[in-house]
């Protein structure tokens, strides 16, 4: 065939290809769009379940009532297969994510990025928003992300069931999946699940509806990457209770509408088969209502990874037994074993029954079988995604996201190294240099589980708004030892009034499949940090960004280091966000949520170690029991401003052990600085004994975010205090009020608390 004919062809097949998508994508379309309106298909009209003068129970009966053996089967699958024998049931993908936006869709996942919603808002991963200590910022973010939700759904792109939030407790810095957790608090968990959960639920009661349905996973006790499908979680009873399960409390507490299990056995019975954990505590202690799902292969990994069962069969009883209503995988049905189950009896239909119908009620909650004239959330449309106001929330989380590890003054002129003064790049020829692989960072600010933004703000453009006299050099790579420049970097820090160095690790480093072995800086950065501070002619600022910790031990205390900025992974306005800090357009106001340590931490504890408390040598986990000298603690966060704490009284303050109510105390928060700011206030209780016997060393109770406090000017924090803050899990994981002498802290401040009978 000769060139033309060749190109002829060519360009017709091209043409070919692109028709058939175009109809490929009208079509799916339809067909989603028509998924919203089951009542209205002709099979169902006059059916119960599309009734809605009936309870939810009554309509939820009748249509399991209407499914064949054979439908039941295929609908306890995440990609659930849809009916239509006797009633329509479309296609339905129960697996959709938004961990901090509508993510992009994936192998097997339900949300689609096509017109009219090609994009969503990307938010600050969560290890960073947790950083804000902002309650009404994690709601607002939240409720943002479930109004996009509903604009994808109502644009046939997506499903109204998300697995979203990650509530897990970051317990080891190696864990590549914690940055999508809020950090290592149990406290801050558990105050983030419930805002996550109330925004992006939306208002059952005042609507009728459900916005979205969130679903808390990874139940429970999962930090780990390597090995998670087969690692058994070894775990004490007071360990369960006060670090791995008061987020999954606060969930259920606020009505979240799923959870997922973990892939980890606990204490040898895989989680996925627990009827303890899903059936006896989840539903029966906490009163959950609604659907269990498994995480995605979780189902396969208690016959073939975990080993638990002997055969097929006897493995879908004890994950249905356990309570388990919705699989994340095929185990059921890719070799036939859930109908093999059912023929030996070992699986009866009334099991289906129950699992579908907690599934079906969720659904029923969101409006999905409601007719046109009843859908909910109908006023939200296309636009609403990626709208304006959703990028300016986008940019003000990532402001607040940000920490101001160190901040020296320089020893000529004895002012802060940050913020930068503009004006001094406006004359005699004055240079800045940004240098690094991440000077002209985009993507990596995303972290994993993100959506697709319009744009991203990259921090060499945005940097280029305040100072246009810039040059720039990235010296060497992330994470490997090509493209290195550091000869370049060497000369261009040597040659210039200023340096800032943007350096890091990415989610290829860190993420899902992926713990890090250590904590430093990968590939060529160490040796490019040497040699810029070997040359440059004022101190540095060192920009880190991450998702986990870094060992910075041997910056901390360099002078030659003038301000350290952890940050993280800050979405798509991580940019603007760092630009207008250094400059000083915001104040920053983050604090850390994990503890960062030093590598050599690490030799001293196992990757595999779930104890939380020092025990078998380890000198304990996170700041609550970590009896080392961190690098930088938790909560560990600056200001361009310094802000002072008294308590409004001084009298002695007594809390009945039984109280039914809450002993007010006022904290006077000012403002002694010459610039205005954003404040995180913490409050931490120190009980008796402190440190010993199991008990924490301390534990954060409360926290409060003040804005904008003016200079010169105070502000007045109420603290309610409560029974349940002077609370402490016994070795038996049973919660009880500790009588004594406790310790309020706030910053420097401490009171004098005492629990009496």
């Amino acid at each position: 065939m000769n060139r033309k004919k060749l190109t002829i062809l060519l360009v017709l097949l091209a043409a070919v290809v692109v028709v058939a998508i175009v109809l490929a994508v009208v079509l799916t379309r339809k067909s989603s769009a028509e998924s919203l309106i089951i009542c209205e298909k002709s099979k169902n009209r006059d059916l119960l379940f599309c009734d809605p003068s009936l309870p939810i129970d009554s309509r939820v009966l009748d249509l399991v009532g209407h499914l064949t053996l054979q439908e039941k089967i295929f609908l306890l699958e995440h990609q659930s297969g849809g009916a239509s024998q006797n009633v329509q049931l479309d296609y339905y993908n129960w697996w959709n994510e938004a961990l901090h936006g509508v993510a992009w869709n994936y192998e097997y996942v339900g949300t689609f990025f096509r017109p009219p919603t090609e994009y969503s808002t990307v938010f600050p991963q969560i290890i960073s928003l947790s950083a804000s200590f902002d309650k009404e910022l994690f709601f607002r973010m939240a409720n943002a992300t479930g109004n996009e939700v509903r604009a994808f759904h109502n644009a046939g792109n997506a499903g109204l069931t998300f697995w979203s939030p990650n509530v897990n407790i970051f317990r080891d810095p190696r864990w590549g999946r914690g940055q999508e957790t809020p950090g290592e608090d149990p406290y801050l968990n558990a105050e983030y699940a419930r805002m996550f959960v109330n925004g992006f639920q939306g208002d059952e009661s005042k609507v009728g509806f459900l916005k979205a349905s969130a679903c808390c996973k990874h139940f429970a006790a999962h930090s780990i990457e390597e090995g998670r499908d087969y690692f058994d979680a070894v775990v004490t009873d007071q360990d369960m209770a006060d670090t791995y399960l008061p987020a999954f409390k606060a969930c259920v507490e606020n009505n979240v509408t799923s959870i997922m299990t973990a892939y980890n056995a606990i204490n040898g019975i895989p989680v996925t088969a627990d009827k303890y954990y899903i059936t006896d505590l989840i539903r029966g202690q906490w009163g959950f209502d609604g659907y269990i799902v498994s995480d995605c292969g979780a189902v396969d990994d208690v016959y073939f990874e975990h080993k638990y069962l002997a055969t097929p069969s006897s493995t879908c009883n004890a994950v249905l037994h356990a309570g388990l209503d919705v699989e994340c995988g095929t185990f059921f049905t890719r070799l036939g074993y859930l109908e093999a189950a059912i023929t030996e009896g070992l699986v009866t239909e009334q099991m289906l029954d129950t699992a579908l119908s907690r599934g079906f009620r969720v659904l029923m909650r969101l409006g999905y079988f409601e007719r046109e004239d009843k859908r909910p959330y109908k006023e939200i449309q296309s636009e609403d995604a990626d709208s304006e106001y959703h990028k300016q929330l986008s940019l003000e989380a990532a402001e607040r996201s940000i920490v101001l590890l160190k901040n020296i003054p320089n020893e000529s002129t004895g002012i802060p190294m940050l913020p930068v003064n503009r004006q001094d790049f406006d004359t005699n020829g004055a240079v800045m240099a940004l240098i690094g692989p991440h000077l002209n960072a985009s993507t990596v600010f995303l972290g994993n589980y993100h959506g697709i933004p319009s744009s991203i703000k990259v921090p060499l453009n945005e940097i280029q708004n305040f100072v246009p006299n810039l040059k720039w050099e990235a010296g060497c790579d992330v994470d490997t030892l090509n493209n290195a420049r550091l000869d370049e970097a060497e000369e261009l820090a040597r040659t210039s009034s200023r340096v800032i160095l943007f350096v890091g690790i990415t989610t290829e480093v860190e993420g899902e499949n992926g713990d890090r072995d250590n904590i430093s800086l990968p590939g060529l950065q160490p040796e490019l940090i040497r040699r810029v501070l070997a040359v440059a002619q004022d101190p540095v600022i060192l920009i880190v960004i991450s998702g986990g910790a870094i060992d910075l031990s041997d910056y901390k205390n360099d002078s030659r280091v003038g301000a350290i900025i952890w940050a993280g992974y800050l979405g798509q306005s991580g940019g603007e966000a760092i630009a207008n800090v250094l400059f000083g357009n915001y104040n920053p106001s983050g604090r850390l949520t994990q503890t960062f340590y030093d590598n050599l931490y690490l030799e001293r504890v196992s990757k595999q170690d779930m104890n939380m408390r020092p025990v078998n040598d380890s000198p304990g986990r996170t700041y609550r029991f970590y009896t080392g000298e961190a690098v930088y603690p938790f909560a560990h966060g600056l200001s361009y401003s310094t802000f002072q704490y008294t308590f409004s009284t001084d009298e002695n303050i007594q809390i009945p052990q039984f109280a039914d109510y809450c002993i007010e105390l006022n904290l006077v928060v000012r403002n002694v600085g010459q610039r205005s700011g954003d404040h995180s206030v913490l409050l931490f209780v120190s009980s008796p004994d402190a440190g010993r016997n199991g008990r924490p060393i301390k534990s954060l109770c409360e926290f409060k975010k003040l804005h904008n406090v003016l200079p010169s000017h105070s502000e007045e924090v109420r603290i309610c205090l409560r029974p349940a803050m002077f609370e402490l899990a016994n070795e038996r994981g049973e919660f009880e009020v500790v009588l004594g002498e406790w310790s309020l802290i706030v910053g420097d401040l401490t009171k004098v608390v005492t629990v009496i009978e």
